[in-house]
């Protein structure tokens, strides 16, 4: 009887072992707010890799709520959890996705439900380009707050008599600073900023004292140039503006959808009658130009040797154009990946 009683405890020990490996084994989990694949995956000693393969993940995406499995690994004993507020966090669960081969800011903006502008801002991207691997954020909030809005710094008045029409201004070199971004800052070209200071280089120092030239009854935005070629280029830009968002189509020269040198024909043709022409035929119809104009047309080398983009420059080293990943937008002439692939400016001549 004693030996019976023995099997039974021992029998009832091991079950009750048995039962509380069960119950601390870790099969399943529900995902909780704050969890990411990258946080559970070193919880459970699994590699991001492993875990989106073994619930057949095809983005590092999960949701609160979600089951995911885990097989065989045990989780780490943890302190009671506290009662949860039914009152919702004060910030977002933050999701990504994992850019992939052939995908735009616009596809990916398409896919999440979201525009352009804040795909850019929740990664704080200051350009269109994303390439192949990258994990963009597409819900919650940017990891960085946004910068102050910067205070256009008021030129200090030069101590010579201004000449008759004009107003004659000095500008302190700072740290940072480049021809470029100070042609932006006072609305000027580079061309003329290096011609009023007699440089012979982009070449610029901290504390330089450079002068800048106004007319006084010029306005501070960019001046239309006089229409030679029966285009208003008021018109024209506003024209060019309503299409912004419009998805790229190779060929396209609608609303439907426009590639780069369809969205100009689109644009000529509201005041002009202009025929279908390619990147190449606007190259050679126009008129090269040092100093661009609002109107004028911006020309890069991109799939293929020679002019193969196009677009409108707008001033302040802008220009409106329809781009593979971005659909019709507006960018700048100093972008990284536009600025090698500059060929030059021309004045359109509708011969």
């Amino acid at each position: 009887m004693k030996k019976k009683v023995l099997s039974m405890t021992a029998f009832a020990a091991i079950g009750s072992a048995f039962l509380f490996h069960s119950h601390a084994s870790a099969d399943e989990i529900k995902v909780q707010s704050g969890d990411s694949l990258w946080g559970l995956s070193k919880k459970y000693n699994l590699t991001t890799t492993e875990l989106k393969s073994l619930n057949k993940l095809t983005s590092d995406t999960i949701r609160i709520g979600q089951t995911l499995y885990i097989p065989g690994k045990s989780a780490p004993v943890s302190s009671p959890a506290k009662p949860t507020s039914n009152k919702p966090s004060a910030s977002a669960i933050v999701s990504t996705y994992k850019v992939e081969s052939g995908d735009s800011l616009w596809k990916i903006s398409t896919k999440f439900k979201l525009s352009i502008i804040d795909l850019k801002k929740l990664n704080n991207l200051d350009s269109d380009q994303i390439y192949a691997g990258q994990t963009l954020k597409v819900s919650g909030t940017s990891s960085t707050p946004t910068a102050p809005v910067e205070t256009k710094p008021q030129p200090a008045p030069a101590p010579s008599t201004p000449s008759t029409g004009s107003q004659t201004n000095t500008y302190t070199v700072k740290g940072g600073d480049s021809l470029s971004k100070i042609s932006r800052l006072f609305n000027v070209s580079v061309a003329n900023l290096k011609a009023w200071n007699n440089l012979t280089s982009d070449a610029i120092f901290v504390n330089q004292v450079l002068t800048l030239h106004k007319a006084s009854s010029a306005s501070d935005s960019p001046s239309a140039p006089p229409s030679d070629n029966g285009i208003d280029v008021a018109k024209m830009i506003s024209d060019a503006k309503t299409l912004m968002g419009i998805p790229y189509k190779w060929g396209g020269n609608t609303t439907s959808g426009f590639d780069c040198s369809g969205m100009i024909n689109y644009v000529l043709n509201k005041q002009i009658s202009v025929k279908r022409l390619t990147t190449a035929d606007y190259w050679r119809m126009s008129t090269s130009v040092s100093d661009p104009q609002p109107g004028d047309i911006v020309f890069f080398t991109t799939y293929k040797a020679g002019p193969s983009h196009l677009g409108i420059y707008l001033g302040n080293r802008q220009f409106l154009h329809a781009g593979s990943s971005t659909g019709v937008t507006i960018s700048s002439l100093d972008n990284s990946y536009w600025a090698p692939r500059y060929l030059g400016a021309k004045h359109f001549n509708n011969n």
